[in-house]
């Protein structure tokens, strides 16, 4: 499961990811991150036996929990592999080929739509 996590000012300084790496039979990876003394949000993605339990001790303990079922899509024939996606995408779900095609990878995608403003020929898209 892909999630933004949404941390208010009064929780920022506790543990409780710590905890809950510790506590919980999951794998978390942090994907982007910006937490401040004024609260922040990270985009994570969590995997493992016990990620729904995981996802309910954060809510528990007061960090907001937005799910990504966001994913990329591409039109073979729109697309002229310019490439001008790649560069913006913030966790690399956009590649090149040996071939050098454009190749996408919804599996990756965070929804962030970041390529389809860049696609001159609108071939890319972001659906659920």
């Amino acid at each position: 499961m892909k999630a933004w996590l949404t941390f208010s000012p009064k929780i920022v300084s506790n543990s409780i990811i710590s905890n809950l790496i510790k506590n919980y039979d999951i794998d978390f990876n942090i994907l982007r991150a910006d937490i401040t003394p004024e609260g922040g949000k990270m985009l994570i993605e969590i995997s493992g036996t016990q990620q729904k339990q995981a996802a309910e001790f954060m809510e528990k303990e007061g960090i907001h929990l937005n799910p990504i079922n966001k994913v990329v899509k591409k039109d073979e024939e729109k697309c002229i592999d310019c490439g001008a996606c790649i560069s913006l995408c913030p966790v690399k779900a956009i590649n090149t080929t040996e071939d050098w095609t454009v190749e996408v990878d919804d599996l990756k995608c965070v929804g962030c739509n970041f390529c389809t403003k860049s696609c001159p020929t609108r071939a890319i898209w972001v659906t659920e």
